[in-house]
C-alpha cells in the first residue's frame, strides 16, 4: 500500500504523516515498498542511511527497532529501542515494541505491563504495532498456562480487528475447544455495570473507562480508589477480579475473587468465583511428593531376568529409545511394581483383586562414569509398598538404596481422585467402566469428605461443612471437583455428596427465569431442557460444543434428537445434522456397544439424506479397533476401501487411524498388528485434562526433563 501524506505516522506519534514527517514522505514510501517485498536486511540498510540526515524520527526508529530484532540482532534492537523510548517516552509504539521483545525474550506474563504502558498511552486510534503486540503477547500468554489472561488479549485483539484476521480467531476457538482446558477458564467474565440506582455510578462508569481500550491496569487501578471511597460493593470486587486476570495478576486475581464471593451475592455467584479462585490459587493446594530412590546392583543380568520374569514387575508398553537425553543414556528397562500379580481373567474380577501400580523401576546399565544402577519412582503415599515389592523382586541382585529425592509433587486431591490399575487384558469394557465408576463413587463419598485439607485450614471436607464460615469454600471445592471429574467416563452425581456434607445442592434452572445467552458454562447442565423453544435448545447445544462443555452437551444431544420437530430443516435449525448429534453422542459415550449404536442412527440418517456415510464408517473403524473387535474392523476396512476411498478426505483420515492403532508405520506399511498401549490399564481420572489429572495452574508446564513424574497412558 503506497504511502500518502494522510496515512498516519508508522512512529507512534498519532499525526497524519503531512504533519509530522512531511519531509520524508517518498522515503517512507520506499520503504514501505522494501517491506512489503520482505527486503528486511536491505531495507535496515536503507533506514541507516536516512538516519544521517533525519535524526531522531520517530518513525524511522520504530521500523529500525522492529527489523534489528527481526533479523536476530538483539544487541542492536536493545539499543535503538532504549533511544527510541528516551526520545519519546510517552509513545505507544516504542512501549509495545518493548513489550514484544519482553514477550519474546522472556514471557508474555513480563511483557503484560509494557503492554499497558502502550494501551495507556493510545489514542482513539490503535497503531498497528500495538495491535501486533496484543497478538503476540497473547500467544506467549497461553505457553504461560496463562489462559485467563491469553483469552483476554485474544478477545481484544479481535474487538479493534474483527473477525478478518484469522489467527487470534482461530487461537481462541483452539482455547475454547480445548478439552484440557478448564471450563471456569473458558467462561467469560465480562464487566459489569454498576447499578442504577448506585450514588457512585457516574464515579464507577469513569473508573471503568480506559478499560475501554484495553488500558485494564489502569482501570483496575481505579476501581481499587473507589472500593476506597464508596465501600466493598460485590459490582466493584467483581470487575476488579476480571481486570487482574485479564492482567495475569494471579495473586490479585485470587483475592479480588474471594473477596467478591464473601460479599451478600447469589449463591451461584459466589460459589463460581469461589471455585475459579481455588483452580488459580497453586498455594493453597497440598501436595504429595513423587520420590525417586536410587539403587545400586549386585548383579545386573539376574536383575533384570527376574524383573522380566516376576509377576509384580510388569513392563511398560514405551519406546525406551525415547526417554534418552543428549547427557544421558536410555534405560534398559521400565517396569511397573504392582501390589500383586495379575489374575489370569478379569471376566469376573473384584474390586479388591485388582492389582495397583505402586511404583516404576527404571533399569539402568553401566556407564563409563556410572556404575549400573535401579531407580525406583514412586509417590511418597505408596512408598513403604513399593519398595518391599522391589525388594522381593530383586532379591539379592539389587543393592542397598540411596536418599530420597523429591523430583516432583502433585496436588494431593488430583492424587486421591487418580489410580492405575492393571487390569487382565480381557477384561470386559461394561465391567471395567463399572469397577471404575464404583471406585470413584466411594473416593468422592468417603475418602475426600475425610482428607485433612489446606484450604480447609487443615480440617476435612466433612468438618468444614459444619461451619457456616466455610460454606462457600466447600461448595466451591464440590463444583471444582464436579468440573474437574471426567464426564465421559463418570456418572457419579455430585449433589449426592453435597447432601451428604449437608450443604445446598445445584437445583435446576428454569430457562424463563434467567437470560440464557449470559448464563455461565458451569450452569448449562442445570437447564431444564424440556421448557426450552427448539431454538433456545439449539443455541445451547451449539454453544455447549464450542466450549466441550461435555455434561451439558450430553443431555443437550439427547434432547436434541429426541425432538421430532428438529428432524427436518427450518430456520431455527438452520446447518443442524441429527447425525452430527449422533457423532458427537458416540464421541462422548464411554460405552463402545452404545457409541456404535449411535453412529448406526448417524449412519441411517446419512442414508436417508442421500449423504456419504464415510465419517460414520471411520468412526466406527476406530471403535472396532479400539475394542480388538478384528472381523468387524477388517469388514469396515474393505467397506471404506470399496466405497469411499475416494471422497475427499477419506484417504488421509482412514491413514491417520491406522497409524494411530499402530497397524500401519509413519510409511504406510503394515507393522503386523495394532500396537496397544498398556492393554487392561486404566487411569481414570479426575480431570478433563488428561487421564488421572486435575488442572492446575501451572500443571501444563513442562518438567525439569527427569524422569520425575509418574508414567501414565497417553504421556509418551
Amino acid at each position: 500500500m503506497p504511502i500518502d501524506p494522510y496515512t498516519t505516522c508508522p512512529g507512534g506519534t498519532g499525526k497524519k504523516i503531512k504533519f509530522c514527517c512531511s519531509d520524508l514522505l517518498s522515503e517512507l514510501d520506499k520503504v514501505q515498498r522494501m517491506l512489503e517485498g520482505e527486503q528486511r536486511a536491505a531495507c535496515l540498510e536503507y533506514i541507516d542511511s536516512l538516519e544521517a540526515k533525519f535524526p531522531e524520527r520517530a518513525c524511522l526508529l520504530s521500523i529500525k527497532a522492529m527489523l534489528e530484532a527481526q533479523l536476530g540482532q538483539e544487541a542492536k534492537a536493545d539499543a535503538t529501542l532504549s533511544a527510541f523510548i528516551k526520545k519519546y517516552p510517552d509513545n505507544p509504539v516504542a512501549l509495545a515494541e518493548a513489550a514484544t521483545l519482553k514477550a519474546s525474550r522472556e514471557s508474555g506474563t513480563a511483557a503484560v505491563g509494557p503492554l499497558q504502558d502502550a494501551l495507556e498511552k493510545c489514542g482513539e486510534q490503535i497503531p498497528p504495532q500495538v495491535y501486533d503486540a496484543i497478538g503476540l503477547v497473547a500467544q506467549s500468554l497461553v505457553a504461560d498456562n496463562q489462559l485467563l489472561a491469553a483469552r483476554a488479549h485474544l478477545v481484544l485483539q479481535l474487538g479493534m480487528g474483527g473477525t478478518k484476521d484469522r489467527q487470534p480467531l482461530e487461537l481462541l476457538m483452539r482455547l475454547n475447544n480445548s478439552p484440557s482446558v478448564p471450563l471456569l477458564i473458558k467462561q467469560d467474565m465480562p464487566l459489569l455495570p454498576a447499578p442504577h440506582d448506585a450514588l457512585w455510578k457516574n464515579s464507577f462508569n469513569t473508573a471503568l473507562e480506559p478499560a475501554m481500550r484495553g488500558a485494564w491496569r489502569l482501570a483496575a487501578k481505579n476501581l481499587v480508589e473507589l472500593a476506597a471511597r464508596v465501600g466493598d460493593w460485590p459490582i466493584i470486587w467483581h470487575n476488579i477480579a476480571v481486570l487482574r486476570g485479564w492482567l495475569a495478576d494471579t495473586p490479585g486475581t485470587v483475592q479480588s475473587l474471594h473477596k467478591y464471593a464473601a460479599q451478600d451475592i447469589p449463591l451461584d455467584d459466589a460459589v463460581e468465583a469461589e471455585a475459579l479462585a481455588q483452580l488459580l490459587d497453586a498455594d493453597a493446594v497440598d501436595q504429595v511428593d513423587v520420590l525417586t530412590i536410587t539403587y545400586a546392583i549386585n548383579d545386573f543380568e539376574p536383575l533384570q531376568a527376574r524383573l522380566a520374569a516376576n509377576a509384580r514387575s510388569f513392563p511398560m508398553p514405551i519406546d525406551l529409545a525415547r526417554m534418552g537425553t543428549q547427557d544421558e543414556p536410555p534405560p534398559k528397562g521400565a517396569y511397573w511394581l504392582l501390589d500383586r500379580g495379575v489374575p489370569d481373567s478379569g471376566k469376573q474380577i473384584a474390586h479388591e483383586q485388582i492389582p495397583q501400580m505402586v511404583g516404576q523401576v527404571f533399569l539402568f546399565g553401566k556407564q563409563t562414569d556410572r556404575a549400573a544402577r535401579l531407580e525406583l519412582v514412586a509417590y511418597r503415599t505408596e512408598l513403604a509398598q513399593a519398595q518391599l515389592a522391589v525388594n522381593e523382586v530383586g532379591g539379592d541382585a539389587l543393592g542397598p538404596a540411596g536418599a530420597e529425592e523429591v523430583t516432583t509433587r502433585v496436588p494431593a486431591v488430583q492424587h486421591v481422585l487418580s489410580w492405575n490399575w492393571r487390569l487382565p487384558d480381557d477384561t470386559p469394557t461394561d465391567h471395567r467402566m463399572a469397577l471404575m465408576n464404583r471406585h470413584r463413587k466411594e473416593i468422592l463419598l468417603n475418602r475426600w469428605p475425610e482428607m485433612a485439607q489446606r484450604l480447609f485450614h487443615g480440617k476435612s471436607a466433612k468438618e468444614a461443612a459444619g461451619d457456616p464460615a466455610q460454606r462457600i469454600k466447600l461448595l466451591g471445592a464440590i463444583l471444582l471437583l464436579e468440573l474437574s471429574t471426567d464426564p465421559v467416563t463418570s456418572d457419579f452425581d455430585f449433589n449426592e455428596l453435597r447432601a451428604k456434607l449437608g450443604v445446598p445442592t445445584a437445583q435446576p434452572i428454569d430457562p424463563k427465569q434467567v437470560s440464557l445467552s449470559e448464563l455461565p458454562l458451569p450452569r448449562l447442565a442445570r437447564v431444564e431442557l424440556q421448557q426450552l423453544t427448539d431454538e433456545e435448545l439449539i443455541d445451547l447445544y451449539r454453544r455447549a460444543d464450542h466450549y466441550r462443555h461435555i455434561s451439558a452437551l450430553r443431555k443437550l444431544a439427547h434432547e436434541v434428537i429426541a425432538r421430532p420437530s428438529l428432524d427436518q430443516p427450518h430456520d431455527k435449525a438452520e446447518g443442524l445434522d441429527k447425525a452430527e448429534v449422533y457423532g458427537i453422542l458416540a464421541q462422548i459415550e464411554p460405552d463402545t456397544a452404545q457409541a456404535i449404536a449411535y453412529l448406526e442412527q448417524a449412519r441411517k440418517i446419512a442414508e436417508k439424506s442421500k449423504k456419504s456415510t464415510a465419517p460414520w464408517d471411520l468412526a466406527e473403524l476406530a471403535l472396532r479397533i479400539a475394542r480388538g473387535e478384528v472381523p468387524e474392523a477388517d469388514s469396515l476396512l474393505h467397506h471404506i476401501r470399496d466405497q469411499h476411498i475416494r471422497e475427499p478426505g477419506v484417504a488421509q483420515a482412514l491413514f491417520r487411524i491406522l497409524a494411530e492403532a499402530g497397524i500401519i508405520g509413519p510409511d504406510g506399511k503394515p507393522t503386523g498388528g495394532p500396537q496397544r498401549e498398556a492393554p487392561g490399564i486404566v487411569v481414570p481420572g479426575a480431570a478433563t485434562a488428561e487421564p488421572g489429572r486435575i488442572w492446575t495452574p501451572g500443571s501444563d508446564q513442562p518438567s525439569s526433563g527427569k524422569k520425575s513424574a509418574l508414567w501414565t497412558p497417553g504421556m509418551d
